[in-house]
């Protein structure tokens, strides 16, 4: 679903460029970074007796379908975003010379369904991939509509000290299953690529070009399916949120009145300083997390230079990040939760130690990732200089690469942070007594229902992480 809906707008926006192109673009790139429990708050709040769909958590877990439909719903939501920018980029990136005289020689539509669409193969398995392993280590929402995945199995496993070899074989086999694929698929990759190379250098830039830009009624109807894809993804959850933060219900003479005003609405988002404490742990776990996660992420990807065991690499971080929450916390555990020797007694229940390990399973591959596509890309363009700079000393290379590579390591560092404020899976178990994060109030909150408070906090968190995100996904796409 995620994958479906991400490729049709981003087919729509950057290739046809229908109507409104760039208004759609922006709202869904505004919301790549937002936590997957903001999405389950917003589509709740749209859900139940007050909602505009008569389906609440009671009533999904009395029909099974009904809640497996929810958590598909809010999931692939979540998921459209990012895939959409992994379709922007393959768009971009193959946009190539065939690409263009296939434009000449038989117009948009063909052009786009019989060359530029085989040429993103891989990064259309880039977001399959993605939804799946994002999907499958996430037990907020099936926890929330009371789906009994095997991540939700292995966590009550491992919160009651139960826990079943059998259900930890199959979780840990999950995720070498995608770190596999995603190694082999890299693997046949590179006669791909060598093939592509040449073609590749000679580019044009699909925001220069006329020729895909539909004409007449067909503009029309693209532009209709576009925001109609934008309003189910973008508006219609912020929408919910914003009704709900200002709904209120009064009692009088026995009968129940029901108003909205936007002064409740701010009043629901000033009350998110009630929440300080909260946002104080979530910042700090998410700095701490973000500068450890781009350290290992800057080594890991000096590795990959010097030893060409992309691949392998690239395969293990597919594993890690794919890897359930539970067993994270499991494995997190299993390493801290002993009394000698003392200290690390210590850093496990006092420090914030054991939560910023566990979330390298989601930031650091994420971090990696990012290190190790633009390390790859200032490689290809500047060959000839390279080749010239090994006469220079050791500190002098390594100066030269961390200049070229600090701006996506600014990029890294902002996406390890987001990631980490709005994990929560990973380190629900490993929390130090006496702290309590956004993403684990908010998940308490969740199980009694939305209300005018839960849903200025979701605002707050929205407004807090967009602004940001627009301003990434600006660099990023330059």
């Amino acid at each position: 679903m995620a994958t479906f809906l991400g490729l049709i707008l981003a087919f729509l926006t950057q290739c046809f460029r229908v109507p409104l192109s760039r208004f759609m673009a922006t709202c869904v790139l505004g919301l790549v970074l937002i936590p997957v429990y903001v999405q389950a708050t917003a589509w709740s709040a749209g859900f139940g007796v007050q909602g505009w769909f008569k389906l609440s958590q009671v009533s999904a877990a009395l029909s099974p379908w009904r809640a497996i439909v929810s958590v598909i719903w809010i999931q692939g939501c979540a998921a459209v975003p990012v895939c959409f920018l992994f379709c922007v980029l393959g768009i971009h990136r193959s946009a190539t010379a065939s690409v263009r005289q296939a434009l000449l020689d038989f117009g948009p539509w063909r052009a786009a369904r019989c060359i530029l669409f085989p040429s993103m193969v891989p990064w259309i398995a880039v977001c399959m991939l993605w939804t799946i392993a994002t999907t499958g280590n996430d037990m907020v929402v099936t926890n929330l509509f009371q789906v009994p995945t095997l991540t939700e199995t292995v966590y009550q496993q491992v919160q009651f000290e139960q826990v079943n070899s059998a259900s930890t074989l199959v979780a840990c086999s999950f995720a070498i299953l995608i770190g596999t694929i995603l190694m082999v698929g890299y693997s046949l990759s590179g006669a791909w690529d060598r093939d592509k190379r040449a073609e590749a250098s000679d580019s044009f830039s699909l925001a220069d070009s006329q020729a895909f830009r539909l004409q007449g009624l067909s503009r029309w109807w693209g532009c209709s399916l576009g925001l109609a894809i934008v309003s189910a993804v973008v508006l219609l959850p912020i929408g919910n949120l914003i009704v709900k933060a200002g709904w209120v219900a009064t009692l009088a003479d026995n009968q129940i009145h029901r108003s909205w005003s936007p002064m409740i609405v701010l009043q629901s988002i000033a009350r998110t300083v009630t929440f300080e404490e909260e946002l104080s742990w979530s910042l700090q776990l998410g700095l701490y997390s973000a500068f450890l996660s781009l350290v290992l992420a800057m080594g890991l990807t000096a590795f990959c230079r010097w030893s060409r065991w992309d691949a392998v690499v690239l395969g293990t971080m597919g594993c890690l990040l794919s890897l359930p929450g539970p067993m994270v916390n499991l494995a997190v555990i299993r390493l801290l939760d002993r009394s000698e020797p003392e200290w690390v007694g210590f850093l496990a229940d006092r420090t914030l130690c054991a939560p910023i390990l566990a979330l390298q399973s989601r930031c650091w591959p994420i971090a990696f990732g990012i290190l190790w596509l633009a390390d790859q890309r200032f490689t290809a363009e500047n060959q000839r200089q390279l080749t010239f700079d090994r006469v220079l000393p050791l500190s002098s290379r390594i100066w030269i690469r961390l200049r070229a590579m600090m701006r996506a390591m600014r990029i890294a560092f902002v996406v390890a942070f987001f990631v980490a404020f709005a994990d929560l899976a990973s380190y629900l178990l490993v929390q130090p007594p006496q702290v309590t994060t956004v993403a684990m109030r908010m998940f308490e909150m969740l199980h009694y229902g939305i209300k005018n408070r839960e849903s200025g906090l979701a605002l707050a968190l929205v407004l807090l992480t967009i602004v940001p995100t627009w301003l990434l996904m600006r660099k990023t796409i330059r």
